[in-house]
This record gives structure tokens, sequence and C-alpha cells, in this order.
């Protein structure tokens, strides 16, 4: 679902009703934990946004929230990463890109480590749907809701809290759009750095079994 009116159009709604998540507890078994993280624009990247985020984990199953204010009106990729240091990048993390110091996707690697989760809103949910740009969010202030089949190791990273939640796409120079102030992308030759760069991260804690 989209908080914003505006993004109604663009972003579909995966809101998971309470019933079907006793059936999923039923059939996975194990009480669900909560996890979640504020998100923080990422250093260098000149981010003026914030926002949230929540997974709610039944088993293998995961009711993902993540709720975003403030990022300019364009896709953002979203997903969880795992495998790294369970952090988020530093500014010292930082390198020059098209001789402007900012923070690419493959800079802040080491901390949170590969996507492991696509939070796309519709259909595959894999790595290799991480840049399928035309199923993230399209607006900067959105809520996204759904409900995902993760591997068992995505499972096992989230709990136990070795996972990060990246939210891509900055305004490097405030013009409002991606363009190539920052060059090519280092994920793909197709796309600017604007595009893929990390705009807000946060780690994943438990904050408690319900």
């Amino acid at each position: 679902m989209i908080a914003a009116a505006s993004a109604a159009p663009v972003l579909l709604a995966f809101a998971a009703a309470s019933g079907s998540q006793a059936v999923a507890a039923a059939h996975t078994g194990g009480d669900p934990s909560v996890f979640s993280t504020s998100l923080d624009p990422v250093p260098t990247n000149r981010v003026d946004a914030h926002g949230s985020a929540s997974v709610r984990l039944v088993g293998d199953t995961a009711w993902v929230t993540v709720r975003v204010r403030g990022l300019i009106t364009a896709p953002h990729a979203m997903h969880i990463h795992a495998k790294g240091e369970g952090e988020c990048p530093e500014a010292d993390d930082a390198t020059k890109h098209n001789g402007r110091r900012s923070m690419s996707t493959t800079d802040g690697l080491g901390d949170y480590g590969p996507v492991g989760t696509s939070l796309t809103t519709r259909g595959d949910t894999s790595p290799a749907s991480a840049l399928a740009i035309a199923r993230f969010p399209q607006v900067g202030t959105y809520t996204y809701t759904r409900s995902i089949k993760l591997t068992h190791d995505m499972a096992m990273a989230v709990r136990h809290e070795n996972a990060v939640i990246v939210v891509h796409g900055i305004d490097y120079n405030g013009n409002k759009k991606y363009d190539y102030v920052l060059g090519v992308s280092d994920l793909s030759a197709s796309l600017p750095m604007e595009a893929t760069a990390p705009a807000l991260c946060g780690p994943l804690d438990r904050v408690g079994d319900h």
C-alpha cells in the first residue's frame, strides 16, 4: 500500500491480513519474531530523507514494511542485504566517482553485504531482480508492504541480525532527477550512478517475539 495519495496509481499493495499470517505460522511452525530499523541517510550522498523498516518473520516467510519520506520522485530499488558486517557504511567508505566523493553500492558492500532479497512490488524477489527498476516504488514518499518467502539462508541472516535494508536512488546535485553527475552506475552500464547509489540504510535488529 502507499501512504501518499500520489503514489497509489504506481505502487501495488501487498498488505498481509492477520488471518493469512496465522495460516503461515501453522504451516511453518514457530513463533513470529519482529525486527526493525530506522533508515538513515547514507553519508556523502547528500540525501535529505528518512524512513523505517520492519520484518515480521514466521519460519522463512517475512512480512516486510518499508516507509520512506523525502526522496525524489523516481524509481527506488530496495533490498535486504546480508552476509557482510551487518552494518551501514560510514563516510570513510566513500570514494570518488566522476571526481566527486560519494558512496556507490559497491563502496558499502563490505558493510551490508550483497543483495539477498529484492523488495519488488510484484513478481520475483530474488537477487536476479536487484535492478528490476519497473518493479520497485516509483515515488519518493511511500509505504511498502509485502509478504515474501525468503530463502532459508536469508531468514537465518535476519534472525542472526546480519541483515540490512538498503534503499537506492539519490539526487546528488539536487536537480530532482537521475543524471550522470557521478558517472555510470557501478552495477549497470545502462544506468547513472545516482539511480543505484545507496540513499537510506538501516540494520535490522530484533525487537521482540510476539
